[in-house]
């Protein structure tokens, strides 16, 4: 039984293999050379088995997937980031992302430039997937941070590893709704840091999802969905005490107000950068104070005209002493009476534009 195993074996091996070497003779035996014709597989190359097996074909972005490899394709070539970025079509950040996510993930293991396969895959036991937090909890009691406990959160550099990433999508539907909105907004799975900025927010910060779900929709409206952007917002929603559904789209509203009033001050102002933060914290005030569109125009035109340039802090006070009167549209401020002289009550006539630009010209430098 034992011979005819061999046999097959060897059957099979000889029928599987092209035969191109020539027959040779020693002592009357017929001796073949045998080769391998691999054809197009010729130019193959190993990819480890954990890609597939540790949930990075779910995880991992098709960006990522491919600099693994173009990597492995080629491992004994030293490849800049500028040829891989050209090679596959992508940015050199995306590059450095894709590298950070495979090391991050215990694939691989950096030494300056040099990768190679990580020891942490088969030596560790798997991290058991962390605790997900209620979604329907207030803030202060899902992670009781202050405030400065969240800025020092949000601007550290945490990495969640893959694994507690995934457990952490699949143990909560919330949590996996929060992945699929970014996927479907930005049309491509999140990339490795954007990964990590949605557990920064939910799992480190605390912030319930459905307001984060709220955060996330709010930045691809303006088209500032980045990581960086998404924490900012996120410290600034915590600090103003934005815990749910409610405050959230409150703030949203005032935040897509003053996004609008912003461009189009930008575009009458002829500016091309944006708003220092000081100014907009002024049109902020402006929009709070329920001023008009027309008022702020108004008060431009008339900025303008008295100092030759734009002046916020002199269209803030004009702005301001019109509010505190009880001025809501330009028709008003031509139509505004004078107040009555002791002397002559009956004697009354109406402000003039000269009067009424005279008289905040010299409130405004009595100030300075």
């Amino acid at each position: 039984m034992q011979n005819l195993s061999i046999c097959v074996i060897i059957y099979i091996s000889i029928a599987k293999t092209r035969i191109t070497g020539a027959c040779r003779g020693t002592k009357g035996k017929l001796e073949l050379d045998y080769r391998i014709n691999l054809g197009a597989w010729r130019k193959v190359f190993a990819v480890p088995f954990c890609i597939a097996d540790e949930h990075h074909l779910k995880l991992a972005s098709g960006t990522q997937i491919k600099v693994l490899l173009y990597l492995l394709a080629y491992p004994d070539m030293g490849i800049r980031e500028e040829l891989i970025a050209t090679e596959i079509g992508i940015s050199k950040e995306d590059v450095s992302d894709a590298l950070l996510y495979w090391v991050n993930s215990g694939v691989l293991s950096n030494s300056g430039n040099e990768y190679f396969p990580s020891e942490q895959e088969h030596n560790q036991p798997a991290p058991a997937p962390q605790p997900v937090f209620t979604v329907t909890a207030p803030l202060q009691e899902t992670a009781s941070l202050s405030t400065p406990e969240a800025r020092a959160a949000l601007s550290s550099e945490t990495h969640f590893p893959p694994k507690i990433i995934a457990g952490t999508i699949n143990g909560s539907d919330a949590m996996k709704c929060l992945f699929q909105t970014y996927e479907r907004l930005s049309g491509r799975p999140p990339k490795h840091a954007e990964q990590q900025a949605l557990m920064v927010i939910t799992e480190e910060v605390g912030m319930p999802t459905e307001v984060s779900l709220m955060l996330v929709e709010y930045c691809f409206s303006i088209g500032k969905a980045t990581p960086a952007y998404m924490k900012a917002v996120a410290l600034e929603w915590i600090e103003s005490g934005i815990d749910n559904i409610i405050k959230a789209e409150e703030r949203i509203r005032i935040l897509q107000a003053q996004n609008t009033t912003e461009n189009r001050l930008r575009q009458k102002f002829g500016m091309t950068n944006a708003f220092s933060q000081k100014q907009k914290a002024t049109i902020s005030e402006w929009i709070n104070l329920g001023i008009p569109d027309e008022l702020i125009d108004e008060a431009y035109d008339r900025t303008l005209n008295q100092t030759g340039k734009l002046s916020f802090p002199y269209m803030d006070k004009i702005l301001k002493s019109w509010n505190a009167e009880g001025i809501s549209s330009v028709s008003q401020i031509d139509g505004e009476k004078k107040p009555a002289d002791d002397a002559a009550a009956d004697d009354t006539h109406s402000y003039s534009k000269s009067e009424i630009e005279q008289h905040t010209l010299n409130k405004y430098k009595n100030l300075k």
